[in-house]
């Protein structure tokens, strides 16, 4: 099982959040992962005043762990650095890398000297749509091997640089990110390194959400970042495969199973099908199977406008 499967919807959270301590004491049973972000959620003038808040959070962790898998997130180098020399800093699990490129990942990499902790490179530059740039990365990240819990797609920063946002009507696939998605998939996938799918930023369109964590599985990414709590018991919903599909899993993985068989209507191969089924077997064992078919999308509504006084 790679650690992706096990992390879910990741949410994205800034050290300066009120609720913090709680979400990390596990305020919120659906969630499985957490970043504590000190990078994009600060301003340039609050940062000292943050890093006192994340000394404090990791002297509270001593004596109470984090019920869910925590990450930090460093604005630079040099951040990682530090954060590596606070005391309480093993409690996390690890560390989500910004803005990773070709250019500065050796700079990232040479601070790593902890071999406690796991890394999370994020990809977020217009690299993203460069096979040959995206094969040097996965050939210096490959050699970490299980360190590295999975590759991010940093969705909105890549749009940024094309000067697109995000469609309210189309999933990712339906936009230029979806050729950085294939590219990224095409490369780091067969290496072993997992995928994280890119934000949603719309929290509101649920419905959109549900299709494209379908079209995310579709492309073998097992684990999404969320930036709202709703967006997490919707994610993990999608994650938890279907009962039909455990069971073509356990066939195709079955120590008896013949190199080609038939099963409810499709053609199974076990040399060519084994590692998805792997890959369905761990997200029935992280997330549980569904117990019935997902519920389909309800009709959007439109809301009522809001009342000012």
């Amino acid at each position: 099982m790679t650690k992706a499967v096990e992390l879910g919807a990741t949410l994205y959270i800034p050290v300066q959040h009120p609720r913090l301590a709680e979400v990390l004491a596990g305020a919120n049973p659906d969630l499985r992962s957490v970043v504590i972000c000190l990078e994009d959620s600060l301003h340039e003038t609050e940062v000292g005043a943050a890093q006192e808040v994340f000394r404090a959070t990791l002297r509270m962790l001593e004596g109470a762990p984090p019920k869910l898998i925590a990450y930090a997130r460093p604005r630079g180098p040099e951040m990682l650095g530090w954060m590596l020399a606070q005391p309480g800093i093993e409690r996390l699990a690890g560390f989500v890398l910004p803005k990773i490129t070709t250019a500065n990942l050796a700079d990232w990499l040479a601070r790593l000297d902890s071999p406690r902790h796991g890394i999370m490179p994020t990809i977020e530059s217009t690299e993203a749509f460069d096979r040959a740039a995206m094969m040097q990365m996965a050939r210096a990240l490959a050699p970490l091997g299980e360190r590295v819990h999975a590759v991010r797609i940093g969705g909105n920063d890549i749009l940024n640089q094309l000067g697109v946002r995000r469609s309210r009507t189309r999933t990712a696939y339906d936009t230029p990110l979806g050729l950085a998605i294939a590219t990224m998939g095409s490369v780091f996938l067969p290496e072993g390194l997992a995928l994280s799918a890119p934000v949603f930023e719309h929290y509101a369109l649920t419905d959109l959400l549900r299709e494209e964590v379908a079209r995310d599985i579709e492309h073998g990414l097992l684990t999404k970042t969320a930036i709202h709590p709703s967006q997490v018991p919707i994610i993990h919903d999608l994650l938890r495969p279907a009962p039909a599909e455990v069971e073509e899993a356990r066939a195709i993985l079955a120590a008896e199973a013949r190199a080609v068989f038939g099963h409810g209507g499709s053609m199974l191969e076990p040399t060519t099908h084994a590692r998805w089924a792997a890959g369905v077997l761990d997200r029935a064992r992280v997330h549980a199977p569904r117990t019935a078919a997902p519920r389909a999308p309800a009709p959007r509504r439109p809301q009522a406008p809001t009342r000012v006084a």
